[in-house]
């Protein structure tokens, strides 16, 4: 359990660097931008956790077909 653990944390972490690195490239501030800062963020964790997820179903079919 603390490989896939580990896994959400680690692709939280990468994902949250590139977008704050691509927020840098598109300057603003009005609101628009903090709702698509706000929407990114809630994306960024629920693909982390699906990624994740992911990792667990098929280690749950490697270990199953063995």
């Amino acid at each position: 359990m603390i490989k896939y653990i580990s896994i959400f944390f680690l692709t939280i972490m990468v994902s949250i660097i590139l977008f704050f690195m691509f927020l840098v490239l598109f300057g603003g501030g009005d609101a628009f931008e903090i709702g698509i800062q706000t929407w990114g963020f809630v994306f960024v964790v629920l693909l982390s956790f699906l990624i994740s997820q992911m990792y667990y179903v098929i280690d749950l079919i490697k270990t199953k077909w063995r």
